[in-house]
């Protein structure tokens, strides 16, 4: 009996010791970072550096396990990344245990801010949070020299602060012109919706169009709104028709009367509902459509990859 108590002491010592290590092991990655956006913006202003926020799915994406395998554990990362980064974890697992209401409410209401579609999503952000660089997925660099792209991409927020600055000396025109060379260092979609302020004052100070700009910013905001509008409308396939989908599609042609990219991402959609509704003849059309409403954007290059891949065209 003594044996035995002696053996079943033992056995719970291994265990325990086991559950500490695993624990270790399983703070260590998330050693030297934040989950909270306030205090990741009030340290980074103490300390003069910029925000790193981690958008990820810890449990569940593979591409956010290979990153925080191969960069985030690394002890080049923990040991350089924190010299210029306020590192922020921005987590959204399918185990949600671990998390308190606030941390998920958080994720939900920044990825949103942020036009997070997809993790891992890396943005740098100033001490504000407004974000100067965004990167999305991970390309399998070791770690040195993914710590070493992500400290040089520091020379955009140096070169935005000085358009910036130039900006606060400069009026009408030229200040609109200093402010788009700004914001045009960023990712355009992200740009219009982080830099909102900037972005209306552009429109503002180029009411009559001379300098290009309003065209342009209001272009870009109807395209952002168009995009969200048809996030919604492609949302409600799940439970509604295709028929119902291409009347809300219809209604937004109507509503917004689009051109260039803002056309083409409702002609892109509406060529997907007709496809998977079995209508091929109507969604190669809508296709073409498309890619003829703005052929040097970025969905462009896509719609002709479908036309050839899917249709056969352009072969």
């Amino acid at each position: 009996m003594k044996m035995n108590r002696t053996i079943t002491a033992s056995l719970a010592l291994v265990t325990l010791t086991l559950a500490s290590l695993i624990t270790s092991d399983a703070n260590a990655v998330d050693e030297g970072w934040t989950v909270s956006f306030a205090e990741a913006k009030a340290q980074a202003a103490k300390e003069g550096k910029s925000i790193l926020m981690e958008f990820t799915g810890s449990d569940w994406c593979p591409p956010c396990k290979a990153l925080h395998a191969k960069v985030l554990s690394k002890d080049v990362f923990k040991a350089e990344a924190p010299k210029n980064f306020i590192l922020l974890k921005l987590d959204n697992p399918r185990d949600k245990s671990h998390q308190t209401v606030e941390e998920q409410a958080q994720y939900r209401k920044l990825s949103a801010q942020y036009k997070v579609t997809g993790v891992p999503t890396i943005i740098l952000a100033d001490d504000q949070g407004r974000p100067y660089h965004q990167q999305v997925g991970y390309s399998g660099d070791p770690a040195d020299k993914y710590v070493a792209d992500l400290v040089q991409k520091s020379t955009i927020l140096a070169k935005r602060n000085e358009f910036l600055a130039k900006a606060d000396q400069a009026e009408g025109a030229e200040r609109a012109k200093l402010l788009d060379q700004a914001i045009g260092l960023i990712d355009n979609e992200l740009a219009i919706s982080t830099y909102a302020d900037t972005v209306k004052e552009i429109i503002k100070l180029d009411a009559d169009g001379s300098a290009g700009l309003k065209a342009k910013y209001e272009s870009a905001l109807q395209v952002g709104e168009i995009k969200t509008a048809l996030a919604e409308i492609q949302g409600g396939l799940r439970n509604g028709t295709p028929d119902e989908a291409i009347t809300k599609i219809d209604k937004l042609i109507a509503d917004k009367k689009p051109t260039g990219e803002g056309l083409q991402e409702i002609l892109y959609l509406k060529s997907l509902v007709k496809f998977r509704s079995g209508d091929k003849e109507t969604a190669q059309k809508l296709l073409e459509e498309a890619k003829a409403a703005a052929p040097k954007s970025k969905r462009a290059a896509n719609i002709d990859e479908v036309l050839k891949n899917v249709f056969g065209a352009g072969k």
